[in-house]
């Protein structure tokens, strides 16, 4: 069985250059799809608790070296203010 490496990028709000977080696993992320929410409320440099962010645009790259396949997925974002219930509006549609 092939060994696999699943890279997760998050990149600053309005940033395709400013790596904000990286997450590795030997496992598959969930997908992260344009228009979902991410929370960093917990990851460092995080300025404020109640921030949110909004993918804007997600980016695959799967490459092979040495017998082993590496998946990356790069997010995209912008960051959003939480105003009249932003995050509970689509739980009510």
């Amino acid at each position: 069985m092939t060994e696999m490496n699943y890279i997760l990028e998050i990149y600053e709000p309005g940033s395709e250059k400013d790596l904000w977080v990286s997450f590795s696993s030997p496992t598959p992320f969930m997908n992260i799809n344009v228009g979902d929410f991410i929370n960093p409320g917990i990851w460092p440099n995080s300025q404020a608790p109640m921030r949110i962010l909004r993918a804007i645009n997600v980016e695959h790259a799967i490459w092979e070296i040495g017998g082993k396949i590496a998946h990356k997925v790069k997010v995209f974002t912008e960051e959003i203010e939480n105003k009249n219930g932003l995050r509970m509006r689509n739980l009510k549609e």
